[in-house]
């Protein structure tokens, strides 16, 4: 990871209308210095979508059917407002949720637990164009987040995910969480990425 930087990002807006893009992926195990856009992910080519008022029952049965880890977002405007972790429907925020909002697990919405695209790093497609996926894993490790969206001139393009990289490299990014407020280094001190020895 020495090798590669963080490449330059902005936060994204609130939302974003999808856009039409052509991209192919590849299947075959990858290096870390094989080119970015072997794990990228067009928006327009993302065929289930998932509402922000469904709820996790629904949603995580819409997840297991089509066999997904994560999926978009979208609001009542069919605009792209964050992406949904499977992983998240029963983890410790969801519970965390439940308690904070006092509602059944079935009650929770996926804009309750899906990452909002405002907290997503953005980076230029000028610059993912010269990039390796060792660079988006380190832009991923420093803003410790799961996913880079792309953008150009028309808006967001797509997106790679953590769990792409994976996929295709067989190697996956470490994160670690960030903390910028009290609340947020007492979780953080009960990550368990710190809490395992």
């Amino acid at each position: 990871m020495a090798s590669f930087h963080a490449l330059s990002w902005h936060p994204a807006e609130i939302s974003t209308r999808l856009l039409h893009s052509a991209n192919a992926t590849a299947n075959a195990k990858l290096s870390w210095h094989a080119a970015a856009s072997s794990v990228f992910e067009s928006l327009a080519e993302q065929n289930i979508l998932i509402t922000e008022s469904t709820r996790l029952p629904e949603a995580e049965e819409l997840l297991q059917k089509h066999n997904l880890r994560y999926a978009c977002v979208i609001d009542a405007q069919k605009n792209f407002t964050g992406v949904l972790l499977t992983r998240e429907l029963h983890s410790r925020h969801s519970g965390a949720l439940c308690s904070a909002l006092q509602l059944p697990w079935t009650q929770l919405e996926v804009r309750h637990l899906m990452q909002p695209l405002t907290q997503l790093p953005v980076v230029s497609e000028r610059a993912f164009v010269n990039a390796k996926i060792g660079n988006i894993a380190a832009t991923m490790q420093a803003v410790s987040k799961d996913f880079v969206l792309v953008e150009n001139a028309e808006g967001l393009q797509g997106f790679v995910s953590s769990l792409k990289v994976l996929q295709v490299t067989g190697e996956s990014v470490r994160l670690y969480p960030k903390a910028t407020t009290f609340a947020e280094v007492f979780s953080a001190l009960k990550h368990p990425e710190i809490t395992e020895v």
